[in-house]
C-alpha cells in the first residue's frame, strides 16, 4: 500500500475488493480459524462492479473490507494498512497514479477470479450470500467512487 495521501483517501472512502485467494490469507493472518466468523467481523458484501463483457453489461458481486463508521476501510489504522502484507488484491495490485488502462486490466484479471468462484458456487459466493442475508452490506461502488473523486480533486 502506498502511503502517499490520495492513495490513503482510497483506503478512507473505496477499500479495494478481494478476490477469493485473499480469503484464507487474511483469515490466516488475523489467526481466525473460522472463515465464517472472519467474514462476519471484517467483510461486507458489496453490490459489486459493473463490468461490459460481449456488448452486455454485467455486475460481480464482491466483498469488501467493512467500513468504520466513517467510511474508511476497517483496517486502515493511524494512516497505514494493518494487514499490508496481505492486503486484498484490490489494494495491493492498485495505485492512484496508474494509468486507467493498466488499473482496468488489472481489475479484469481479479474480476475474472470472482466470476468463476460465483460460477462454481464456492466459498466467495457463499460468503457473501451469507453477509447479505445478514444485512453486512457495503455501500455502493459508485456512491463510494463518487465521494474518493471528491476527497482526491
Amino acid at each position: 500500500m502506498c502511503t502517499c495521501p490520495a492513495c490513503i483517501e482510497c483506503c478512507r472512502a473505496l477499500p479495494g475488493y478481494l478476490v477469493p485467494s485473499d480469503l484464507r490469507r487474511i483469515a490466516d493472518r488475523l489467526n481466525e480459524p473460522d472463515i465464517a466468523r472472519f467474514a462476519l467481523d471484517n467483510l461486507l458484501a458489496s453490490p459489486g462492479a459493473i463490468v461490459l463483457a460481449d456488448g452486455e453489461f454485467w455486475k460481480i458481486r464482491t466483498l469488501v473490507p467493512a467500513r468504520e463508521a466513517d467510511g474508511a476501510c476497517r483496517f486502515l489504522q493511524n494512516d497505514r494498512c494493518a494487514i499490508h502484507a496481505e492486503a486484498p488484491f484490490g489494494c495491493s495490485f492498485f495505485s492512484t497514479e496508474q494509468a486507467k488502462e493498466e488499473s482496468d486490466a488489472i481489475s479484469a484479471r481479479g474480476l475474472f477470479e470472482i466470476a468463476k468462484a460465483w460460477r462454481r458456487g464456492d466459498l466467495y459466493a457463499r460468503l457473501w450470500l451469507m453477509l447479505y442475508h445478514a444485512g453486512r452490506v457495503a455501500p455502493s461502488p459508485l456512491e463510494a467512487r463518487a465521494r474518493m473523486q471528491i476527497v482526491v480533486r
